[in-house]
């Protein structure tokens, strides 16, 4: 390794962990104010460690802007002192500055990975340890369930159900319980059930105090799937997919969840794209005007991912596509630029 590249590496490396540290001190004191306010307008115990438990998953959440503000802060710096001419004048090209970023931009997804998969999860789980469900609710093309409390491992108070049959028929029960009993039998008690054929009419009806209905569902999948998704990691994602795809259920919101487990991380690498311009570029005045417009362009980018992200849970869009789009995008993008570059390099050639 040159003394170039250690020297590139560990100054970014320097202004990335100055750079996380100051942001994250920021996000841990609003956090105290925040949890300050609401046990003074709502009451409740103080506890230092809901904001701790938060970080790692605020880390995540704001590692991209991190990379690049500090890739920003490390070519300001060249520019300002005059290293990027310095390189130039030497015989070597500043384009290997990027190759160092990239390397690092990708160390930092692989550390953001593993922190989104395995230890922020753990530590969300530990702020909402809750032995009781309020509020339970499970849809998919064939059922919905609702009920207003879930006491595990199998308990439901005030449960609502609709099932579509095969036929198009659908049954719909009201009950004030339902005990989950194995092998995909539900004891629901004292309650209304409703029979409708495939047009809509009503077939029949009959109030009972207990009735023993076969449905494929097991509350094991439906309280995963009712789980803050943040608090699942890419393994437990992929266990619960398995899971419903048994019983022909694959949730679009899952399948885009699953996919953005690893593409948010590699944003950290995937977002220094925007900076390659600089790095073709000869004059320190357009290099400023670069650096500048790459902050512009990088908001734009994270608009992207938002947007494609929830059309894509909202199966509006494919979810590889809308998963991916600000990748493919911004590859697509660095692939012309090198186009124009070599359409331009080719036209001088001929024209001399």
């Amino acid at each position: 390794m040159s003394i170039k590249t250690r020297y590139t590496a560990f100054t970014f490396l320097r202004l990335f962990l100055l750079v996380s540290i100051s942001f994250l001190l920021l996000f841990f004191f609003i956090e105290i104010i925040d949890n300050t306010y609401s046990i003074m307008k709502h009451g409740g115990r103080f506890t230092i460690l809901k904001p701790i438990y938060k970080l790692p998953s605020i880390f995540v959440e704001i590692s991209p802007v991190l990379t690049f503000l500090s890739s920003m802060f490390l070519l300001g710096e060249m520019v300002k002192y005059g290293e990027v001419r310095v390189l130039e004048f030497s015989g070597i090209r500043p384009v290997s500055i990027l190759k160092v970023l990239f390397i690092c931009g990708f160390i930092i997804s692989g550390c953001v990975f593993y922190i989104k998969n395995f230890s922020a999860p753990f530590f969300l789980r530990k702020i909402e340890d809750r032995k009781e469900i309020e509020i339970l609710s499970f849809s998919t093309e064939r059922y919905l369930l609702y009920s207003e409390k879930f006491i595990p491992p199998s308990n439901f108070v005030k449960i609502q159900f609709s099932e579509i049959l095969e036929n198009g028929e659908i049954i719909t029960v009201n009950a004030t319980g339902a005990v989950y009993i194995g092998n995909r039998n539900w004891l629901f008690k004292k309650g209304k059930l409703w029979h409708f054929d495939n047009t809509g009419h009503l077939k029949n009806s009959e109030d009972f105090e207990s009735r023993i209905l076969s449905i494929m569902l097991e509350p094991d999948i439906i309280a995963e799937t009712s789980r803050d998704i943040n608090e699942l990691s890419y393994k437990e994602i992929k266990k619960m997919m398995s899971e419903l795809k048994k019983l022909n259920i694959l949730p679009v919101y899952l399948e885009s969840a699953f996919q953005e487990r690893f593409a948010y991380p590699l944003l950290n690498m995937f977002l220094l794209f925007i900076l390659v311009p600089f790095f073709y570029i000869k004059h320190k005045i357009s290099r400023v005007f670069v650096l500048g417009l790459s902050i512009f362009l990088s908001f734009i980018c994270y608009g992207i991912f938002s947007s494609g992200l929830t059309l894509a849970k909202a199966g509006k869009l494919p979810v590889f596509f809308g998963v991916w789009l600000v990748h493919i995008l911004l590859v697509l993008s660095v692939a012309f630029y090198f186009f124009l570059l070599w359409r331009r390099a080719k036209l001088g050639i001929i024209k001399n």
